[in-house]
């Protein structure tokens, strides 16, 4: 499957997270926050060229920078 990130995929698009690209002070930053690797998540909006992109996982809704929501590598689910 080809590996895409966060920001590539549509809106309401159920997807599940395989990796996350840049270090692990990003990887537990996003984990406090109940983002990890097997999590399924839905992107629910993407604001502009380069703006925030908004998902939901589990119960929470967040939203994201754009250079962070780019280092999230997914599949579609």
């Amino acid at each position: 499957m080809k590996k895409i990130s966060l920001v590539q995929i549509k809106s309401n698009e159920l997807v599940k997270i395989l990796e996350i690209l840049g270090g692990s002070n990003l990887e537990s930053k996003l984990l406090s926050m109940g983002v990890f690797k097997g999590k399924p998540v839905t992107k629910l909006s993407h604001i502009g060229l380069r703006g925030p992109v908004v998902i939901k996982a589990g119960r929470s809704i967040l939203a994201l920078g754009h250079s962070v929501a780019e280092k999230i590598i997914i599949e579609r689910a």
